[in-house]
């Protein structure tokens, strides 16, 4: 059975769009601002419910993808989708300047379990956020002259991402109800692997479906985050979330609809011609 890339993309949109517009209507209505759920809620299951069949839809429709492992088949030096990496990359920069200039996120002293590490890591966060950004901007430039980047380029990313989740994981873990933070935790986790699934690319030793699905989860969970974001009003967590969600989407357009060059086989050369 052969799986439709413009499907996979298509049903992921929609469900990440369903996601955003329950989350917004959840924290309009059923969310209390404890944490707790208003009596007679009921979208959480929906959403639920919702995840459940993304995770199962996407390995499902992800396992017929042919594989490809090269940096050379997937990443092009086509202007759309190098252009949307430039476009999230300035997003990245502007909401951790955002956040750099505001001394790092809020943390409340109860969330902090290993103070001076935590602090720490707060205050690396907008500075890991503006190298990643410079990252993902010098590999986008790099796919557009044709010129395989390094790994360290997509490391660098995921580390800020790993950062990102300790920190933010403190102020959550504190919440009363798991329904106040988990999706954002799940985008966190998502954007973070599926980052790093994508540095293999450049060793020529990628995962296809594996670095795809982890993407495409994120483009969901992240879709919800954008919406926890706009309900908290802070510009910098609407810059980073967006760029984030920007990010993993190009990238999952990238691996689904990959159509960069067949990697250059070493022919062998046999003792007559030695």
């Amino acid at each position: 059975m052969k799986t439709s890339p413009k499907l996979i993309l298509i049903l992921t949109a929609l469900f990440a769009a369903a996601g955003f517009f329950l989350r917004r209507g959840q924290l309009a209505k059923e969310l209390l601002s404890g944490g707790f759920l208003a009596q007679g809620s009921y979208l959480h299951i929906v959403l639920l419910i919702l995840t459940a069949v993304l995770v199962v839809g996407l390995t499902v429709l992800l396992l017929p993808l042919e594989k490809k492992e090269s940096w050379l088949q997937v990443f092009t030096p086509a202007p759309l989708p190098n252009s949307l990496l430039l476009l999230s990359s300035v997003g990245l920069l502007a909401g951790n300047l955002l956040l750099l200039l505001a001394g790092g996120s809020d943390l409340p002293a109860t969330a902090v379990n290993a103070p001076q590490m935590i602090t720490l890591l707060n205050s690396l966060q907008g500075p890991l956020g503006i190298l990643a950004a410079g990252c993902i901007a010098a590999f986008s430039m790099l796919c557009l002259y044709k010129k395989k980047p390094s790994a360290l380029l997509y490391m660098s990313a995921s580390i800020y991402l790993v950062v990102r989740l300790i920190v933010h994981f403190q102020s959550w873990n504190t919440d009363p109800s798991v329904h106040d933070y988990a999706y954002q935790l799940l985008a966190a986790i998502c954007a973070m692997l599926g980052t790093f699934q994508l540095a293999g690319f450049s060793f020529d030793k990628g995962k296809r479906r594996m670095s795809l699905f982890w993407c495409l989860c994120s483009v969901f969970f992240c879709g919800i985050t954008v919406a926890d974001s706009l309900h908290c009003g802070q510009a910098a967590e609407i810059l980073i979330n967006a760029s984030l969600l920007l990010f993993v989407l190009t990238s999952a357009c990238q691996l689904l609809f990959a159509k960069g060059e067949a990697p250059v086989k070493e022919e062998a050369v046999s003792p007559e011609e030695l």
